[in-house]
């Protein structure tokens, strides 16, 4: 196995356990595919029956791992594909140790190739794939071409109500990711942003005020919830009331631009501490879309001396790496345009930082949420 080439490793050069192994690069193709006329790349597979007693193996394991306590690896994964040798288009060829993906892009019908593509990574991989865009106002992203978006949600679907139409709007989610099925649903949600509209305001989001955001949230909680479908809520977490946070199983922090260790704890910390359970929830995110190249914001400034030391990466890895309040570590990191991560290989920088992250000797295993 590869062993990070970072100068971190040094300071962190504890007894790994097993954990390593879905972090570092993982072999795309196996030596002795049993029955098989030639060895079938990753990239190549149809179905799961083509893997070798070997490979089912290792992604059981793999499988079980994503149950256990560790830090995960998020994105938001665009211009999904699934077709063409561009390893970056598939969902499969994430690195092993990604748990959750949320599909930027992605609101119409799925392709044969993307259901191919969607089944192996969720069956194989153990990932989960969620649905996602900005909630802004009623019927973003599903309201039919050519309709108005009151007409149709509140008059047609809402029968005048507009609480109605937004039941409609949730349910009509709920259809689509159960139609693909997808594993659930990523509220982005950022009034204070630029993104506020008949949905989204930056009044707290609770039973008896911001009604309109909450009981969206409650219909998706009571159809996704039940058949073990997860919520994420990213952008402004703080925005959710204690209890309302409890039908969120992660809060993402978009802590792009935050360019100390400090500043990107207090991105979780100065609002969120009121949140149900918010120090084994938080995840932090950091921009690709721009930064790819150096793996974060280039003038990030880590409280960790070895991490300092790098050239690129410093964010990311110091995100991996970033311990609570509580003493624990983060419960997830994650890249906006996840795909971008090229420089140097693919995904080299959370492949590496998710290895940062869960790599931990045996009488640290208490140091994970």
């Amino acid at each position: 196995m590869k062993m990070l080439k970072y100068a971190l490793v040094a300071a962190m050069a504890l007894a790994s356990v097993a954990c390593s192994k879905w972090t570092d690069d993982e072999r795309l193709t196996f030596d002795n595919q049993k029955d098989l006329k030639r060895a079938i790349p990753f990239i190549e597979l149809t179905s799961a029956d083509q893997l070798t007693a070997e490979q089912q193996k290792y992604y059981s394991e793999l499988r079980a791992w994503k149950q256990t306590p560790h830090v995960r690896g998020f994105g938001w994964f665009g211009g999904w594909t699934a077709k063409g040798t561009d390893p970056q288009k598939y969902l499969r060829m994430l690195p092993d140790s990604v748990d959750i993906v949320s599909l930027w892009g992605t609101h119409g019908e799925l392709t044969e190739d993307q259901k191919t593509d969607l089944k192996l990574f969720q069956d194989v991989k153990g990932g989960k794939v969620l649905l996602c865009w900005i909630v802004q106002n009623l019927g973003d992203q599903l309201t039919p071409k050519g309709k108005n978006a009151t007409d149709y949600w509140v008059t047609e679907r809402g029968g005048g109500d507009f609480l109605e139409g937004v039941k409609a709007y949730a349910n009509a989610i709920c259809d689509t990711i159960e139609k693909y099925n997808l594993d659930g649903f990523d509220i982005d949600y950022e009034p204070n942003y630029g993104a506020s509209g008949n949905m989204a305001n930056s009044d707290w989001i609770a039973e008896s005020n911001n009604v309109n955001m909450y009981t969206f949230i409650k219909t998706l909680y009571d159809r996704l919830n039940p058949k073990g479908r997860i919520i994420v809520f990213d952008g402004e977490p703080y925005c959710l009331a204690t209890e309302t946070s409890k039908m969120i199983d992660f809060y993402i922090y978009q802590a792009y631009h935050e360019s100390t260790t400090a500043a990107a704890l207090r991105k979780i910390t100065d609002g969120g501490e009121y949140l149900d359970n918010w120090e084994g929830k938080s995840f932090l995110t950091l921009e690709f879309q721009m930064y790819s190249k150096t793996g974060g914001f280039p003038r990030y400034t880590s409280s960790n001396p070895e991490i300092q030391k790098l050239d690129a990466g410093r964010q990311i890895m110091d995100y991996a790496t970033m311990l609570m309040p509580n003493g624990k570590r983060i419960a997830g990191i994650g890249t906006y345009h996840m795909e971008l991560d090229t420089e140097g290989g693919s995904y080299r920088f959370l492949r590496q930082a998710l290895n940062a992250g869960n790599r931990v000797s045996e009488t640290q295993k208490a140091d994970f949420q």
